[in-house]
């Protein structure tokens, strides 16, 4: 009896330890949750209402992202995503080096391993100079929940100088393209 006790109790003690090897592989250290990050390529449409003309005016500015390819440092399997951003209050103008600040939210959907998961941001324009905006935040929502994003965009606004004046009479540049980067860690 006594040894059948014994080998039981050997069993419990190898199954705990093997229970405990398993847990500390999976669960990521805070040095590792710290050193999480994803940066990826952005590019689409970004949309003006009301359209842009050479004297500045506020803005409602609307990022609509292709999906892009996206380097993944967290080993999660992130293979792409889409951003999508809408900020308020951003004063443009055709001629202007240098644009207003603006606050908005923003989504990015993740193919993630061939699923689809989606993070919400909080965003902010912080800079811009010429057709390039600096813009951060942190998610608050899905996948990379707490993390900070940052990025950098740039809108072909101008297209050549006849672009701006020739939407004059029409109200302006209502759409451009977009291009940039952004990351998350």
């Amino acid at each position: 009896m006594a040894s059948s006790f014994v080998t039981s109790l050997a069993g419990i003690t190898a199954a705990a330890a093997l229970s405990l090897t398993t847990a500390a592989l999976t669960a990521p250290t805070a040095a590792q949750a710290n050193a999480v990050s994803v940066s990826c390529d952005a590019s689409g449409i970004t949309s003006f209402t009301p359209g842009v003309q050479l004297f500045p005016q506020s803005h409602q500015v609307t990022y609509r992202g292709d999906e892009a390819i996206c380097n993944d440092h967290t080993g999660l399997g992130v293979q792409s995503a889409r951003l999508t951003a809408d900020f308020s209050g951003v004063t443009l103008s055709c001629l202007a080096s240098a644009f207003g600040q603006g606050t908005g939210s923003g989504t990015i959907e993740w193919n993630i391993g061939g699923s689809r998961l989606q993070s919400r941001l909080d965003l902010n324009i912080d800079e811009t100079f010429l057709n390039t905006a600096k813009v951060s935040g942190v998610i608050h929502e899905g996948p990379f929940e707490g993390r900070r994003f940052t990025g950098q965009i740039e809108t072909s606004l101008l297209g050549g100088a006849g672009k701006c004046t020739f939407g004059l009479p029409f109200g302006g540049v209502k759409n451009a393209n977009f291009t940039g980067h952004y990351s998350i860690g």
